[in-house]
């Protein structure tokens, strides 16, 4: 396997932090803000709700729930896992010594961003869509973000089967690090289908509104994000003599 080669395009830090970092995290959240402000959450979500049954049809589906809600998970879990193990063999085997900075930011990138959305989850006040009244639920429809205690907590947002898919934009920001450019982009190809259809089959199932997952992605990006800063921005690579006395002249 070849080393990690240089960003193809160095980013000044500041630049990066306002348009790579803040920048697509405020498009995500604008974008869930908006699903939420004009009423298209529950437009979507009264698409797969049945008022003749008072259920969501797909809530109960095997094949969904199997396919769409378990087996769907271990794509992020197995890729997480094996950054992991590639991280610690990497002193052993010299082909992967290159790459350990590279393994051990998308392990804490696929880590770290649904921890923070599971942790988050215990203190919003949304609830799901099946738990609310519309939909036969029990619960109104909350207008505030957080909950004023864990008890009244709606343990729904951000969408945490979303932000499992959605933390592999993380493969986005390994590539840009690697200097891989077909990887950058196919990486981010997966993250985004990945997260779009592990939310999809949510919503279908009536588990989560559609913005809880476009929040999912924007918490996830801001980590990853973050987690490739030293990678992408700060070169921990030095310059070969050849190299220096090439770009100098």
């Amino acid at each position: 396997m070849d080393g990690p080669r240089a960003p193809s395009r160095r980013v000044p830090l500041l630049r990066y932090l306002l348009f790579d970092v803040l920048g697509v995290t405020v498009l995500f959240a604008a974008a869930a803000l908006s699903l939420r402000e004009s009423s298209w959450d529950l437009r979507i979500e009264d698409f797969f709700y049945d008022p003749a049954l008072h259920a969501f049809g797909l809530r109960h589906s095997p094949w969904l729930e199997l396919l769409g809600h378990q087996l769907l998970l271990v794509v992020p879990i197995g890729i997480g896992l094996l950054a992991g193990v590639a991280a610690i063999a990497s002193p052993r085997f010299e082909a992967l010594r290159a790459w350990r900075p590279v393994f051990w930011a998308l392990l804490a990138s696929v880590c770290i961003g649904p921890l923070v959305i599971g942790i988050l989850k215990q203190f919003t006040a949304a609830h799901c869509p099946w738990d609310i009244v519309r939909y036969g639920g029990y619960a109104d429809y909350a207008q505030s973000w957080f909950a004023s205690s864990r008890v009244e907590a709606g343990r729904c947002l951000p969408n945490s089967h979303a932000g499992a898919g959605f933390s592999l934009v993380a493969l986005y920001f390994a590539g840009w690090a690697s200097g891989r450019r077909g990887w950058r982009w196919w990486g981010l190809a997966i993250g985004l289908a990945a997260g779009l259809l592990f939310g999809f089959v949510r919503t279908a199932q009536g588990a989560h509104f559609a913005s809880h997952s476009l929040w999912s992605a924007a918490i996830d990006w801001l980590i990853a994000s973050l987690v490739f800063v030293p990678l992408i921005c700060v070169s921990t690579r030095k310059q070969s003599p050849t190299a220096a006395v090439a770009g100098s002249s």
